[in-house]
């Protein structure tokens, strides 16, 4: 036996493994804080997702299923739902209750705060389980920053849906805690004193939170098992058993209640193809932190498959050589019981999109990768006796080693974390049109993204080493109503569709069914009806930019070319911009494609800034002009760069295909260059 494992029997490894202090003071007066600043770590890589909004499954597939639902409905089954996660619900309903209001009825703020201090406490429990585990500070701290920062976190600890992940994760570390606090206490036997016996029996209820908050709360019972085997190399297997029966009670009684219950979910096995597919992104995450070097891409699956095996290899060797074989097979045993269930009943296709299905994985690959550190120390630990310079080493090795491996996801977690934060933007400006929106129309929103892997700030996406995840957000999947969209993220409750129109050439997989002209044409004359443009980033009111058969009437400004006519100009002059609101009535429908421009001259006559494009802001489809229908301009041109001096304004219309102007007349007199002077303006 060696000598870690003689350690990790006895309990005495605290006393005979501690370094010699390298401070004037004792590093174990910190110690108890350390989990809490792993905690603080892991939070503040997230500390932006409580500004986060609703989107995804949030609104309909939670919150609109939960409405009506008592708490003993959440219990009692899920024929109606896809799975059996009871206590999640009920945890987002004593959040509804607690902070709920008249606006939010579910107070985003609130959820995503719960999930981030899910997230801290996880952290905090790996770094005391893995030292306890490892048998040293370092260990615990390399496994805790691992866990903290696995870059296919994200979506566990940033979208409130995934909240049955962060939660059956602190179930599990904290049943492990119990339970091993309680054998401690009882000496390796069955409790015996109060102390052991509250943990013990702790340590059962967790277990049965656990159960009823996923279906991943199976594999605490084997991760029971497998910590007490790491823990207590020396104990019988009959020992085991006498400890270890009581949980396995609860946890049979629970795979019996999934089975028969009422669920909509009747996901059968996999063939054998779609579980080695289903394999590839857990593969992914057991090897991320050497994917940055090698920069695989989505077809080098059998290069992924030699380098997981590689490094568990390599892994495991240091492991052997550092006593520490048996936190290798542990490890190793967690990640891949923990995945299986995925594996098995998951399609490929939900398993590539839902990376949040690696967050109770990923704690075996945290421990994996935490191995070197073991191997580290037991290369240049002298006991008591080691040398100062020895110990500052491993420490700077170690710190090397660790920001090796946290630093090259930051920019991928980044970039995935600003694609929620542009998900949140569109959803709260859904429900901001349906708090603005004329009373009595309906809410029509088209082209809104389903899902969306470009954005303003992010045009080309994210640069990602990790080839088997998507890159990108999701705002309303195919099956949820835009109505909850609305109503949850702060808007009323008030009837709200989706649809798609092609012929805005949407690059983004959109929300809604497909309609035509006649439709869209509809919407703009009969709703409230708003355009999304992801290059903008924003949703247009199209009623606002096209008013069909319900032009402006009178004598215009100018007419151009007998098409368009030029009823109403607004123009604001601030110090740098000016501001241009041109109303125009369509006077006969054109093949030809047009395009209005606003043109700012100097005193010379030079052209000094300008704006072109269609009339109706792009909004209105020129093959669905007709004679009556109005259209509206909203034009900012930035003129900060301009020299002080007299500047004057120009309008007029162009044929897009060629160049060539339309003719501009004011009272049946043309006007010079095709352009209606609109006024003057000074810098």
């Amino acid at each position: 036996m060696s000598e870690w494992e003689k350690g990790r029997g006895t309990g005495e490894q605290e006393s005979r493994g501690d370094p010699a202090p390298l401070l004037p003071f004792s590093l174990s007066t910190l110690r108890p804080v350390f989990p809490l600043f792993a905690a603080l770590a892991a939070m503040w890589l997230y500390r932006h997702a409580p500004s986060l909004a609703y989107f995804n499954d949030d609104p309909t597939g939670h919150f609109a299923w939960m409405e009506g639902q008592s708490l003993l409905r959440f219990f009692a089954g899920s024929a109606d739902y896809g799975y059996y996660r009871p206590v999640v619900f009920a945890v987002l309903r004593l959040s509804e209750l607690l902070f709920g209001n008249a606006t939010f009825p579910h107070n985003p703020v609130a959820d995503h705060a719960l999930l981030l201090l899910l997230h801290g406490a996880n952290t905090a429990l790996v770094w005391v389980l893995a030292r306890r585990w490892g048998g040293g500070d370092a260990f615990g701290w390399v496994a805790a920053l691992v866990f903290a920062f696995v870059p296919f976190s994200y979506e566990a600890v940033a979208y409130v849906a995934s909240l049955t992940h962060p939660l059956v994760v602190l179930w599990t570390l904290a049943a492990l805690l119990l339970y091993d606090r309680s054998v401690e206490t009882a000496g390796g036997r069955p409790p015996t004193t109060a102390s052991s016996f509250v943990a013990r029996h702790l340590s059962l209820v967790v277990l049965v939170l656990g159960l009823l908050t996923h279906e991943n709360g199976l594999f605490i019972f084997p991760a029971l098992v497998g910590q007490d085997w790491v823990t207590r190399p020396g104990a019988t297997w009959r020992a085991r058993a006498r400890r270890l029966w009581p949980f396995a009670v609860p946890t049979v009684l629970f795979a019996a209640l999934w089975l028969f219950i009422p669920k909509s979910s009747e996901q059968g096995l996999n063939s054998l193809a779609d579980i080695g597919g289903n394999a590839i992104p857990f593969l992914q995450s057991l090897v991320y932190p050497l994917l940055p070097l090698f920069r695989f891409d989505a077809g080098d699956t059998l290069s992924l498959v030699l380098l997981a095996a590689a490094a568990v290899v390599i892994l495991g060797l240091l492991a052997w050589w550092a006593g520490a074989w048996r936190v290798w097979v542990f490890a190793l045993g967690w990640f891949a019981l923990s995945s299986l269930p995925a594996l098995l009943f998951l399609t490929p296709a939900y398993i590539y999109g839902s990376p949040r299905l690696s967050y109770l994985p990923s704690i075996g690959v945290a421990l994996l990768w935490g191995l070197p550190v073991l191997w580290l120390w037991s290369r240049n630990r002298g006991g008591r006796k080691a040398v100062r310079a020895e110990k500052l080493g491993f420490c700077g090795v170690t710190g090397v080693y660790a920001l090796a491996i946290l630093l090259p996801p930051l920019p991928f977690i980044r970039c995935q974390l600003d694609f929620y934060e542009a998900t949140s933007l569109f959803a709260r400006q859904m429900a901001a049109a349906g708090a603005t929106a004329p009373a009595g129309r309906d809410v029509v929103f088209v082209n809104a993204p389903f899902f969306f892997s470009s954005m303003p700030a992010r045009p080309a996406g994210c640069p990602s080493p990790y080839p088997w995840t998507p890159v990108g957000g999701v705002l309303i999947p195919p099956y949820a109503q835009a109505r909850d969209f609305v109503r949850f993220n702060g808007g009323p409750d008030r009837a709200v569709t989706g649809v798609t129109f092609a012929g805005y050439g949407p690059g983004w997989r959109t929300f809604g069914p497909e309609i035509d002209e006649v439709a869209l044409r509809k919407h703009a004359a009969e709703d409230a009806t708003y355009v999304f443009d992801l290059a903008s980033g924003s949703f247009a009111d199209l009623p606002a930019a096209w008013q069909p058969g319900a032009g402006r009437v009178g004598n215009p400004r100018a007419l151009f070319g007998d098409v368009l006519a030029l009823t109403d100009v607004v123009m604001r002059a601030g110090d740098d911009s000016l501001s241009i609101r041109l109303a125009w009535r369509v006077i006969a429908a054109v093949d030809a494609p047009l395009a209005a421009f606003v043109h700012v001259y100097d005193a010379n006559g030079g052209l000094a800034a300008q704006s072109d494009g269609p009339p109706g802001q792009g909004l209105a489809p020129q093959v669905l002009w007709q004679a009556g229908d109005g259209l509206s301009d909203e034009r900012l041109i930035d003129v900060s760069s301009l020299p002080p001096g007299v500047y004057s304004v120009g309008v007029g219309i162009y044929n897009a295909a060629d160049g060539v102007r339309l003719t501009a007349k004011t009272d049946d007199r043309n006007l010079a260059d095709d352009i209606l002077p609109l006024g003057r303006i000074e810098k």
